[in-house]
């Protein structure tokens, strides 16, 4: 099981456990310790019990800094206990309960699967006796809920399941030269008027775009894929992209060439550095510098590439009015490095823009089918580093009508730099 952006580590810091996202997995101290689980008796373990690791000894060492936590180094085929949110209460779970109510599941849970929630005095859990569907909104366990007498789990509360992953799921950065990267969960919202006016949303990956310590020149492919079982319900907005340094603060600038204004494109603004392919991908996995041909960007929407708009998708509950701002006073996202605000990572948290010309690209998904793949690709990148922050600002806010036919969480953004 591949790790996403938004599961769960348990961490130790000086005594105080909390949890951290892997996307946020940087801001995990060298010093904090994880939970692993022992799979051979290295070291003197057993089998199967559990075990505090340093996060510098789970990265592989490195940096110059010990962990202070003695006998504590993995091996291959140990695991780090890993939580992620899979459920939503709908309304609130009571000790004792044989079903809970959830928002709509975005994957199947099969039986025996344990929910962990954090309940108001202490953990609580919920097993499963049935197995549930994508999109179910009723979860069975004729155990009933877990926990102490008054460990009641409020409405809205997230559950999550507990998994295992080995040290090589794991990385210090997100790799993706070596296959296209699933940058998953995106976060959508169903049932909304078509091209309507809620924010925008940010996600970021923290990549690494080389196996060498020097990342050589390349192409950045951004790939959206329709998820959408019915088909023309798929469109995903995207108004701008940047590249920052790892101090999360800085756009990335190349030494020379081509992007003398720094990684940062609004839509809104130009897209020439762009291009789109035209074809028909259907594989997820495929190298999207060898899959297609790629074309210039225009402004006549069509399905399988990516056109601009300042006049919305033209499919009802999908697509939004307009992009983000590119001008005025106070926070506005531009193509130069010198004269933009930094995009903030979180839900639904840009505005958009009130100019007409204020536009976005997106990929027409009348006419497509689902399962279908457009690229974009911007080449001649030079001066990237391993750690340096993508930021996607992507149109969460009107994903089709319901969760069962509109665009899906999971594998519909991807991201792949290969190397010239």
């Amino acid at each position: 099981m591949s790790l996403y952006l938004t599961d769960l580590i348990a961490v130790e810091r000086n005594g105080t456990s909390y949890k951290e996202t892997y996307g946020n997995r940087l801001n995990i101290d060298k010093s904090d310790a994880l939970l692993v689980e022992a799979t051979t008796t290295a070291g003197g373990r057993v089998v199967g019990n559990k075990y505090q690791c340093a996060r510098y000894e789970w990265d592989g060492g490195g940096d110059g800094s010990a962990s202070g936590i003695p006998g504590s180094t993995p091996v291959s085929g140990d695991l780090l206990l890993v939580e992620r949110p899979s459920v939503t209460l709908t309304s609130r779970a009571d000790v004792g309960d044989t079903s809970i109510a959830v928002k709509p599941i975005h994957a199947a849970l099969s039986s025996g699967t344990t929910l962990v929630f954090d309940g108001s005095s202490a953990s609580a859990a919920f097993t499963l006796t049935s197995s549930a569907s994508m999109h179910a909104t009723s979860l069975a366990g004729t155990g009933g809920l877990i926990g102490t007498a008054n460990d009641d789990v409020p409405i809205g509360t997230v559950g999550g399941v507990l998994y295992k992953v080995a040290q090589t799921e794991w990385s210090r950065y997100t790799d993706i030269h070596s296959a296209n990267y699933a940058v998953n969960p995106i976060i959508t919202k169903y049932g909304e008027d078509e091209d309507n006016s809620n924010n925008y949303s940010v996600v970021e990956v923290q990549a690494e775009f080389s196996s060498s310590s020097t990342v050589g020149e390349g192409t950045l492919y951004v790939g959206f894929r329709n998820t959408a079982s019915t088909d023309w319900q798929g469109d995903l907005p995207i108004a701008a992209i940047q590249i920052l340094e790892s101090n999360g603060t800085t756009i990335r600038q190349p030494s020379s060439g081509f992007h003398d204004d720094g990684y940062t494109w609004n839509f809104a603004e130009e897209y020439g550095a762009w291009y789109t392919t035209q074809d028909i991908i259907t594989s997820k996995t495929a190298n999207p510098s060898t899959v297609a041909s790629y074309y210039d960007i225009g402004t006549s929407p069509a399905a399988r590439r990516f056109s601009h708009t300042t006049s919305g998708t033209a499919s009802s509950h999908v697509g939004a009015a307009l992009g983000i701002t590119s001008s005025g006073l106070g926070t506005k996202y531009t193509n130069d490095a010198g004269d933009t605000s930094i995009l903030p990572v979180g839900i639904a948290n840009v505005p958009q823009s009130n100019s007409s010309t204020d536009g976005y690209l997106f990929s027409e998904c009348s006419g497509s089918d689902t399962g279908d793949l457009t690229w974009l690709g911007c080449d001649q990148m030079i001066s990237l580093q391993n750690g340096d922050r993508i930021r996607i600002c992507y149109f969460g806010g009107g994903n089709g009508q319901t969760s069962t036919s509109g665009l899906k969480t999971i594998d519909s953004l991807f991201l792949r730099y290969v190397e010239d």
